[in-house]
């Protein structure tokens, strides 16, 4: 009897274990590049002026709650340990209301319902954490109101607790306030009006917070979208709040069922779970966008410095993802191949070296790194800065708060240096790098011995145009002339020229600039371009040092019919060939509307 009694007490543990289990599996094996994607877009700072300034904002205690957890997503397996933690809670919390409402149906499973849709919507890159924080104390607080059983004090609590909410969590104040409403419609109908007062004191609250200039507008004060950074789809800033109301109008509903047969029941249970489970399956299709899990997941190894994964990861994906194309020509570029390899991987214009700004700060955080291979650091500070490294909505890039301490030693503005070095020394993971770069401020010879600041500062030049104004190929030029050992300027240049079919401009560089410190030896892609010139004259093609293979090559080549080159190109991008693409191959093939 005693073993009947102890494993009546251990299942509902093991149960919630189990789904603990499972998210957290998920989240370390399917979510964890988008856990350290959130990482890197909120920096939380052991700094009363930044906590200060969050509180003034109502929900201001969630976001410091999130920002201080989401420090910790930088550790492996943390993340996915404090996510699933907060998930299996929510759940619980929810199924014990479900059980308060209608224990004979054991709805414990539908409790899941909003935690599918948390987990989910947690992939977007608009969503902050605090939006499910607020959920938890929404259903911590949903808990304790059954707690109470007089009118009075349902009523003061329901108004206290609203209040408390609108203030710690922000809109999860109003899901509050409905689902009290719904429970006295049912429940205690003839008193129910009484529970619309709590309604009224939050909206006052909010139209106060209006007035105080804390927010302009409404919809982010009492609606699911103060949750997201950005315009999003309605449905999905909707989609929790709906399932939470749905499911406490059924849970409702059968309330008044007393006895229930142990078929129905079992029935029931089999039903949740294939719902749940085929909305699992289901939610992701519409809810996550893969270029953007693939971009996280690039952005995290770009972070690293782990070239060879970017690589491995951005092989074979199309041409229309300009993120990760960009992403591996500067790996290729960090690996000082992109001149040797550039058409080894399919291509598709400028766009895949250096995207267009769209001023976002995922965009403009990428093309920070990308000039700062090139070289051009007055460009990479800039972006830099757009990125983040300003103070974004109270949030900070930490990557990008590095790169403005590396921009600004390069320039030996250093009191400027330590201004971002004293941001990064509040943070728990930054601060010891930060520290760190102590060593280089007012300290010329430091930086010189320093073999990355070092060579980003010969990158500079007085001339005032590298400002981007002039087009980027001529701020390359200057940095070749004042550095020509930088070898990824050149290599990005003439990448551009190449991309850009601008054969002229490409011959002319690579005429000047041969047998220069800037460009000792002609690699791969430079070598099938110069071919064009030099196919019928043997002592330019011994001049130029290019290889048997590209001779061989090119002169196989010619004899290939266009709609046969054309198809052997579909078939290289498709990867129906082991054959690696040529220059040649986009020059025939490639144009801006394939």
């Amino acid at each position: 009897m005693k073993n009947k009694y102890l494993k009546s007490d251990l299942l509902p543990f093991v149960k919630w274990l189990v789904v603990f289990m499972t998210l957290f599996f998920y989240l370390q094996i399917e979510g964890r590049f988008n856990l350290y994607f959130m990482e890197q877009w909120q920096l939380f700072l052991n700094d009363w002026a930044y906590v200060g300034s969050t509180l003034w904002q109502p929900g201001g205690v969630v976001q410091l709650v999130s920002g201080f957890l989401i420090q910790f997503f930088v550790y492996p397996f943390c993340g996915a340990f404090i996510f699933a933690l907060i998930l299996t809670l929510i759940g619980f919390f929810i199924a014990s209301v479900f059980a308060k409402l209608a224990s004979g149906f054991r709805l414990y499973v539908f409790a899941l319902l909003p935690v599918v849709s948390l987990l989910f919507l947690q992939h977007s890159v608009n969503y902050q954490l605090a939006g499910t924080i607020a959920f938890l104390l929404f259903s911590v607080g949903l808990n304790y109101y059954f707690k109470i059983h007089t009118l009075k004090g349902r009523l003061l609590f329901d108004s206290c607790v609203s209040l408390m909410l609108y203030l710690l969590a922000g809109p999860v104040a109003t899901l509050f306030i409905v689902c009290v409403l719904l429970i006295e419609l049912f429940k205690h109908f003839r008193s129910s009006y009484l529970f619309l007062i709590p309604g009224v004191i939050v909206y006052l609250s909010a139209n106060l917070s209006l007035r105080l200039g804390v927010s302009g507008d409404i919809k982010q004060l009492l609606l699911p979208h103060g949750y997201f950074e950005y315009s999003q789809n309605e449905l999905m800033v909707y989609q929790t709040w709906i399932f939470m109301l749905a499911l406490l109008s059924l849970a409702l509903l059968l309330h008044w069922v007393k006895i229930v047969k142990r078929s129905v029941w079992q029935t029931g249970l089999v039903l949740q779970f294939i719902v749940v489970i085929g909305y699992a399956f289901y939610c992701p299709s519409f809810m996550i966008d893969t270029r953007n899990e693939l971009f996280k997941e690039l952005e995290h190894y770009i972070g690293l410095e782990d070239w060879d994964m970017v690589l491995k990861r951005s092989q074979n994906k199309g041409t229309n993802n300009y993120l990760c194309q960009n992403c591996r020509n500067l790996a290729l570029a960090e690996k000082g191949e992109l001149a040797e390899k550039l058409f080894e991987y399919p291509q598709a214009g400028i766009q895949n070296i250096t995207i267009n700004w769209d001023k976002t700060i995922y965009v403009s955080a990428l093309l920070s790194d990308v000039y700062f291979s090139m070289g051009h650091i007055a460009m990479s500070q800039r972006m830099a800065f757009e990125a983040g490294g300003n103070e974004n909505g109270n949030n900070y890039n930490p990557r990008m708060l590095k790169r403005l301490v590396q921009t600004n030693l390069v320039y030996g503005h250093y009191r400027v240096a330590e201004k971002y070095i004293v941001l990064l020394e509040k943070s728990l993971y930054y601060r010891k790098w930060a520290r760190l770069q102590r060593k280089f401020l007012n300290n010329d010879s430091a930086i010189e011995a320093d073999s990355l600041l070092a060579a980003k500062r010969r990158c500079l030049f007085p001339e005032k145009s590298i400002s981007g104004n002039d087009g980027i190929n001529v701020d390359l030029k200057y940095i070749i002339e004042h550095n020509p050992s930088h070898q990824a300027s050149i290599q990005y240049l003439s990448a551009m020229y190449l991309l850009l079919k601008d054969i002229h401009s490409f011959r002319e560089l690579v005429e000047y600039y041969y047998e220069t410190p800037a460009l000792p030896y002609l690699p791969k892609a430079f070598q099938e371009c110069m071919m064009l010139f030099t196919s019928s004259d043997p002592e330019i093609i011994d001049y130029y040092n290019i290889s048997d293979e590209v001779v061989q090559r090119y002169q196989t080549f010619r004899t290939i019919k266009t709609d046969e080159v054309v198809q052997e190109y579909q078939n290289i991008l498709n990867h129906k060939t082991d054959k690696k693409a040529t220059y040649w191959h986009y020059l025939l093939c490639y144009t801006e509307n394939n």
